[in-house]
């Protein structure tokens, strides 16, 4: 799937999945597209809609969302999704956000709700 098809899918609500390298690519299109807070927002309103689509509203987490934008933010340049990807394969690291956060805030409904400052590293 391209970035067009891919950022059309989501902003529709129609993408048939949203694994990890989906959503990583996601951010990569959208800052392409889009200034960065708009991006955000973007984002942040399309998953809170496939999570309450899914029937599991509560399933949206908004410091994960928010951290790992802010670490695609810091790497984002040019290119297609998948070529930014492919610079950067430390993103597919599904379990990268530990090194920025301890499990007790990241687990914590607060974090959940809310966007949490990371408590390790700063995100660059």
């Amino acid at each position: 799937m391209n970035d067009d098809d891919l950022v059309a899918g989501f902003d529709a609500g129609t993408l048939p999945s949203f694994p990890h390298e989906s959503h990583l690519r996601l951010v990569f299109a959208k800052l392409q597209r889009m200034p960065e807070a708009e991006a955000l927002a973007s984002i942040q309103a399309g998953i809170r809609a496939m999570a309450a689509k899914s029937g599991n509203p509560d399933a949206y987490h908004d410091t994960r969302t928010v951290a790992w934008f802010r670490l695609i933010v810091a790497r984002a340049g040019e290119g297609t999704s998948e070529e930014q990807l492919t610079r950067h394969p430390e993103l597919t690291r599904r379990d990268l956000l530990d090194d920025y956060y301890s499990a007790a805030l990241l687990n914590s409904p607060e974090s959940r709700k809310a966007y949490a400052p990371p408590d390790r590293a700063d995100i660059e």
